[in-house]
C-alpha cells in the first residue's frame, strides 16, 4: 500500500512481535524524538494530565497493531503536533465584555446586617433598684466602714516606697525633679515624704485636682506666703521674674514645691505648664509632683521636658482616689448642690473683701431676675455702675481685672448678645446661690 507523499517500509523479521504505533514511530526517527525530548525538558509548567499521558503505558489492544506502519506514523506525528501545541499554547486573553461579579466586602456585610436592626440597650439602671440616693456624708461613712481586703499588701507597698525618700532628696539636691506615677492615689505617699523630710524646710503644697486652682493662686502663695511680698504684680511673668530674682539673690535659700496631680484639669494649659517649667528650672526651687492621667506625658514637649528635668518613679499604691474625686459628682450621691456650694465658699474665702462684694452684688441681681425667662445676664456697663455706686471699684479697668480672676476660677461666664453687649452670669443653680448668700450673711 502507498500513502500519498509517504514511503512505507515493511519489517523483514516476521517472528518479532508487532509493536504499538507509538513505539514504531519512535524507533523510526530517533533524532527527531530526541530533539523533541530535549525541548520538553525545558518546560516546567507541563499540565499534570499531559505528563500522565506521556508517561503512561499504551492501553491499545493487539488488534491495533495490525494497522499499517504508515497510518501509525501519521498518527504519531499528529499526536506530537497536538502535544507541542498543548505545551506551548499561550493562554487566551479574557474578553473585555466579561466583567467580574461584584461581591460585597465584610464591611458592607456588617453594615447591611446592623443597619436596619434596632439597637437594644439594657434597662437595668440604678432607677430600677428603687433605692433612694444617699447624701455625700452617708456614702463616705458607709465606704469607710468597709475596709479593703488587701489593706495589708497596700501597707507593705507604702513602706517599700518610703525607703526611696533619701534617694529623692539626693536627686532634688542634684537639680532633678521627681515625678511619681502609677495606679492608685499618691497623695498619702507624698504627704509622708513631706512630713518626714521637708518638715524643717520651706515648702508649699498645691492640690492640682482642685477644680478652681489657677496659676495665679500658686504664684501668689509663693510671693506672699513664702517670700512675704506685700505688693501686687501686673502679670504672672512679673511674679515669676520676682521669684527668680529673689532665689538668685539668696543662693542658700531652698524652696520645695509639692504638686499633687500636676496633670489636673486646671493645670494642663500651655501657659500654666510653661510657668511651672520656668519655676522648676530654678536651681533653688525643687519640684516633686504626681500624675494620674494615662496621657499626661503628652502635656510636655521636648523643651518643657528639659525645663522640668524629670526623674520618673513608678509607685503603684492601689489606694483609693478619695480626696482627688471628692470634687466630682457621683451617680450614687443625691445632687443637692452641696459640692458646688463648698467649692464656691472655699474659692471666695481666698479673695479680697472687695472681690467678694463684687461677686455678691452679681449674685443678688441674678436672684432678683431668676423668674424672668428672658434674662440673659447683667451687662458690663450696668454692673460697673452698680459696683461704682457701692464703692467697690473706681474704674472699669479694675472691674475687668477682677472679672478675669472670676473667670479663672470659673465663677462667672460671659457671653455677647445680638447687640454686641457683654453679659455676665453666674453658672450656678439658684438654690445654691441662696444658700451661699445665707452663709455669707451668717458669717
Amino acid at each position: 500500500a502507498r500513502t500519498p507523499g509517504k514511503t512505507v517500509s515493511f519489517s523483514k523479521t516476521p517472528n518479532t512481535e508487532p509493536s504499538t504505533p507509538t513505539r514504531t514511530g519512535r524507533s523510526r526517527n530517533n533524532n527527531q524524538i530526541n530533539l523533541y525530548h530535549k525541548k520538553v525538558q525545558f518546560v516546567s509548567t507541563t499540565p499534570h494530565r499531559l505528563r500522565k499521558r506521556m508517561t503512561a503505558p499504551s492501553l491499545r489492544s493487539d488488534s491495533d497493531s495490525e494497522l499499517s506502519p504508515s497510518d501509525s506514523e501519521a498518527e504519531e506525528e499528529d499526536e506530537d503536533k497536538n502535544l507541542s501545541a498543548a505545551l506551548y499554547k499561550t493562554p487566551a486573553k479574557k474578553s473585555k465584555s466579561s466583567e467580574p461579579v461584584h461581591q460585597p466586602s465584610m464591611v458592607e456585610e456588617y453594615f447591611e446586617a446592623h443597619g436596619s436592626s434596632k439597637v437594644l440597650t439594657s434597662d437595668r439602671t440604678l432607677e430600677r433598684l428603687h433605692t433612694p440616693k444617699l447624701d455625700r456624708e452617708t456614702l463616705i461613712r458607709l465606704l469607710e466602714g468597709k475596709p479593703s481586703c488587701y489593706s495589708k499588701e497596700i501597707q507593705q507597698l507604702h513602706k517599700k516606697y518610703c525607703k526611696h525618700f533619701n534617694k529623692w532628696m539626693l536627686q532634688l539636691k542634684l537639680g532633678f525633679s521627681v515625678l511619681v506615677y502609677g495606679l492608685g492615689s499618691k497623695k498619702a505617699l507624698l504627704e509622708e515624704f513631706r512630713v518626714s523630710h521637708l518638715s524643717q524646710e520651706i515648702h508649699l503644697v498645691v492640690n492640682g485636682f482642685f477644680p478652681s486652682i489657677t496659676l495665679k493662686s500658686i504664684l501668689n502663695a509663693l510671693t506672699c506666703e513664702v517670700f512675704d511680698h506685700q505688693g501686687s504684680f501686673r502679670t504672672p511673668a512679673d511674679q515669676i521674674q520676682f521669684i527668680s530674682k529673689t532665689l538668685k539673690d539668696s543662693p542658700d535659700l531652698n524652696v520645695y514645691l509639692i504638686i499633687h496631680n500636676i496633670d489636673g484639669p486646671m493645670l494642663r494649659g500651655e501657659k500654666t505648664q510653661c510657668a511651672l517649667g520656668q519655676l522648676a528650672s530654678l536651681p533653688n526651687l525643687h519640684l516633686v509632683a504626681s500624675i494620674d492621667h494615662i496621657n499626661a506625658p503628652l502635656v510636655w514637649d521636648q523643651f518643657k521636658q528639659s525645663q522640668f528635668n524629670w526623674l520618673w518613679w513608678e509607685c503603684v499604691t492601689f489606694q483609693h482616689y478619695a480626696e482627688e474625686t471628692s470634687y466630682e459628682n457621683s451617680l450614687l450621691v443625691q445632687q443637692t448642690g452641696a459640692l458646688a456650694l463648698s467649692s464656691l465658699t472655699h474659692v471666695l474665702r481666698s479673695l479680697t473683701p472687695n472681690a467678694r462684694g463684687i461677686f455678691k452684688l452679681l449674685v443678688k441681681f441674678q436672684l432678683e431676675n431668676k423668674d424672668n425667662p428672658s434674662y440673659t445676664g447683667l451687662s458690663f456697663q450696668d454692673f460697673y455702675q452698680r459696683c461704682r455706686e457701692a464703692f467697690l471699684v473706681n474704674s472699669d479697668l479694675t472691674l475687668r481685672t477682677q472679672l478675669t480672676e472670676f473667670r479663672d476660677h470659673k465663677l462667672i461666664r460671659t457671653r455677647k448678645g445680638a447687640d454686641g453687649v457683654e453679659y455676665l452670669i453666674v453658672p450656678v443653680e439658684a438654690n445654691t446661690l441662696v444658700d451661699f448668700l445665707e452663709n455669707e450673711e451668717g458669717d
